[in-house]
């Protein structure tokens, strides 16, 4: 699948064998568990969304909807909390 989970680990799992040797131990297992939990569930493709700079959120140190952004995607951040200027 396009832009699916499996394709997404598949493309992790070559970046994780080139580039071992920049990563600590604690890095290369959080990858290989996020690469093994993509690959042995069903493919999906995630709904992903772009990152509104005025969110109210953007200066927190963690934001519900932070995994999920793609400066590509189409569809606005749903934990968008506007601004009140």
């Amino acid at each position: 699948m396009e832009n699916g989970t499996r394709q997404a680990a598949e493309i992790a799992n070559v970046y994780l064998k080139k580039n071992r040797h920049l990563m600590n131990e604690e890095e290369a297992h959080a990858l290989r568990i996020l690469i093994a939990a993509a690959v042995q569930n069903p493919d999906q493709q995630p709904r992903m969304w772009h990152c509104d700079t005025y969110c109210r959120n953007v200066r927190h140190v963690s934001c519900d909807g932070e995994f999920c952004m793609d400066p590509n995607a189409p569809e606005t951040c749903p934990f968008l909390d506007e601004m009140l200027y």
